[in-house]
Order: C-alpha cells, then structure tokens, then sequence
C-alpha cells in the first residue's frame, strides 16, 4: 500500500451528498452506501480481468474501483474536501459519481446491474465504457434510447461526464435528459 493512502470505510461527506443529489435527487439512498479507501485488490481484478479480456496491463498511475452493492471500493483516498474544477485531483469527484451510479443500480434493479456490467466488460472490452460522448447521447434520443439502454458502465459514464461538464461550466443539454430519467426512477 502506498505510503500516503489511509485505509477508512466511511459514509459518504456532506459536501459529496450536496454536489451528488442535483444528479440522483431522491433516487439514491445516500445513508446506505459506504466507501471504502484504499483497498488494493480493486486493482489486482482489474488486472485479473484485463488478462482474461486479452487487453494491454493498466499503466503505473491507473487504478480500478469497484462497486459491491452499495459499496464503492477505491484503491486510493479520495478527496475530504470538494476541490476546484481544475485541480489535478478533482478527477476523484468525478470517478465517485461513476462509482455511485452503481449503487443507485444496485439499489433500483439489484445484484444484476454487475451481471450486466460483466457482460459488457467481456463482450465490449474497453468499448463497455463509450457512450459516444455528446453526439452519442444526441442520437441515441432521437432514436428514443432511454437511459436505462445502455450498459451500466456506459450509464456510469453518462452520469460522471455530465457532472464533469457541469462542474467546468460546459453544456450538458444533451445528457439532461438522461439526468432527469434518474432524478425521477
């Protein structure tokens, strides 16, 4: 373990639940999930899984989170204070709402979110991921894609770029409507 990683299971901070709550509004039950810091073997399965999927070995600096139910697990600390869009450390922020986009799975449609997240790690490999960023999310309204549609690392990602881009002042009209799908389950 890192010498500057602190290992703590926590409740999520009151700042995390202000900056959360315009994305799951009444949808997640915040007091139910716990987040677990420094727990390395996130990073051991995902080199585990990237071997199995035939994908290249992670880099020194990337790291794999896993969430367990309501559980989100990082293998790093994350930040006890919301930093500034900017900040080199603000990605943690935005990797918390990926990670808390499984929780809100777990607790609407239970343990087969990961089935489903599993699948589409193995078939899509890194691909599970891409929504297609705004063009992607554009088209796939038109088309009447709701966002329960897509894959649930894709709706991870859905939900933590919208609140990157929100956060750094960017337009998110084309994920509002996803947004509101979830603020609304």
């Amino acid at each position: 373990m890192p010498d500057d990683c602190t290992k703590r299971v926590r409740n999520l901070y009151g700042w995390e639940i202000e900056e959360i709550t315009p994305i799951f509004g009444t949808t997640l039950k915040y007091d139910r999930v716990r987040v677990h810091e420094c727990t390395l073997w996130t990073d051991w399965i995902d080199r585990l899984g990237r071997r199995l999927k035939g994908l290249h070995p992670p880099g020194v600096f990337e790291h794999n989170a896993i969430t367990l139910g309501n559980h989100c697990f990082f293998p790093v600390n994350l930040p006890e204070n919301l930093l500034p869009p900017g900040d080199r450390m603000s990605f943690k922020h935005d990797w918390l709402i990926h990670e808390l986009t499984h929780a809100w799975q777990y607790q609407h449609v239970g343990w087969q979110y990961i089935v489903k997240a599993l699948v589409a790690q193995f078939r899509e490999k890194e691909k599970a991921y891409d929504f297609e960023g705004e063009n992607g999310l554009l088209k796939s309204r038109k088309k009447g894609k709701l966002f329960k549609q897509f894959n649930p690392e894709q709706q991870g990602n859905i939900t933590q770029s919208y609140y990157d881009r929100k956060r750094r002042g960017l337009d998110v009209s084309a994920w509002e409507p996803y947004i509101d799908e979830i603020r609304i389950k």
